[in-house]
């Protein structure tokens, strides 16, 4: 609080900086004596000063989360950013005060009508608003929000969802009346603290048990494997448990032709491995990505099994086949991250036996839109009147 009290007395009430700016709108915050200010952020094209205000941001709600941990790699963040998916879309946006100081980013994300999931998923947004711990409990994310889901109306969307990973983000959704919708668990496994007897016993045991079965790994799918595998990955990735998210995810040979491309752009390898039983049918696959800019980290993603072929253990087979593999290719990685869904017991129970530890816990929230304006005009209209007391 005394933070945020220092930092609003040093603004000032109407400074000419962001006047007759074409490309800025203003941020009116009820309370605030204050011209905050909106800017669109095009990754692709921002100024050295608006990559500076997004790392000032990103980097402060970052430790609050891993307080030691290693902030991610700048450059690498803006190849990420510059180099957009054409299956979906991102727009951002910074908030910043007279003074040109961060105060907050904000994105709103959406498929487009080249991703296969568009059908399902056209009239849904994701919103993501991350203000600076010392501008926070001043409205200015409420702010945020009526104008992020201005743009998403007239977008022609009905329902907005967000996440949380840290207990300010949670708090304001749930002040919003959000609907928890589901929860994931982040787990990291140390490399070095990696009971690799345990994972080679897995190896061996699953090759002794179905030796016809093999193991494969590419990073762009096999012209003769692509339709067999989009068609196991679509049906498996939907089996997953996912609580009250709707929308099926749907992977075809176009959008993952697109995904590896984008991937390269990118500078991110992406390595896929499956099983394969005889015959040539896939049984269950992995995936993993590693940035050569971040060299110490690796983020493997989904490990899932078909579900003719459940009980042969080879979701540990495959998830200490691909360690072994990480180790192999990648000798300077020093941790692994995953992410799984709270209620997949089973899969935790896995990654635990292979030293992955639960490190923290993502909340997704689900609002109708009208909904949300509704509470979000309350809330605001509710701070003018305290206001003008």
């Amino acid at each position: 609080m005394n933070n945020q009290k220092n930092w609003t007395e040093n603004l000032r009430p109407s400074d000419p900086l962001h006047r007759d700016r074409p490309d800025r709108e203003a941020l009116n915050v009820p309370g605030v004596r204050a011209s905050f200010s909106l800017v669109e952020f095009t990754p692709e094209n921002a100024s050295e000063n608006l990559w500076m205000a997004y790392f000032t941001v990103s980097d402060a709600v970052f430790r609050e989360v891993n307080p030691r941990g290693r902030l991610p790699n700048r450059e690498a963040v803006r190849r990420l950013f510059s180099k957009p998916n054409p299956l979906y879309t991102v727009k951002r946006l910074m908030v910043l005060d007279p003074e040109e100081r961060a105060v907050a980013a904000a994105s709103i994300a959406y498929d487009t009508e080249l991703s296969p999931d568009y059908e399902g998923s056209s009239h849904v947004c994701q919103i993501q608003i991350s203000v600076v711990p010392a501008c926070r409990r001043m409205k200015i994310a409420t702010c945020l929000v009526k104008h992020m889901i201005g743009k998403a109306g007239a977008m022609g969307k009905d329902t907005v969802r967000a996440d949380a990973e840290n207990p300010p983000g949670r708090g304001f959704c749930k002040y919003l009346k959000g609907e928890l919708i589901h929860q994931e668990v982040q787990h990291r496994s140390y490399l070095a603290d990696v009971d690799w007897q345990l994972v080679e016993q897995w190896c061996e045991k699953g090759r002794a048990r179905f030796p016809h079965t093999t193991i494969e790994s590419f990073q762009e799918c096999p012209e003769s494997d692509i339709e067999q595998f989009c068609g196991f990955f679509t049906e498996i990735i939907n089996q997953r448990p996912v609580g009250e998210i709707e929308t099926e995810l749907i992977t075809t040979p176009e959008s993952r032709r697109i995904e590896e491309r984008n991937c390269k752009r990118r500078g991110t390898e992406w390595h896929t491995m499956i099983s394969r039983e005889p015959g040539g049918r896939i049984s269950a696959m992995t995936d993993i990505t590693y940035n050569a800019r971040e060299p110490h980290r690796i983020h493997q993603y989904f490990t899932g099994v078909s579900g003719r072929d459940r009980g042969k253990g080879l979701a540990k087979r495959i998830k200490a086949e691909m360690l072994v593999y990480i180790r192999h290719k990648f000798p300077d990685a020093e941790h692994i991250t995953t992410t799984t869904a709270k209620e997949n017991k089973p899969m935790q129970a896995i990654n635990k036996q292979l030293g992955f530890m639960p490190r923290k816990t993502s909340y997704m929230f689900r609002w109708d839109l009208q909904e949300l304006a509704r509470r979000v005009d309350k809330v605001l209209s509710a701070s003018s009147l305290k206001t003008k007391r």
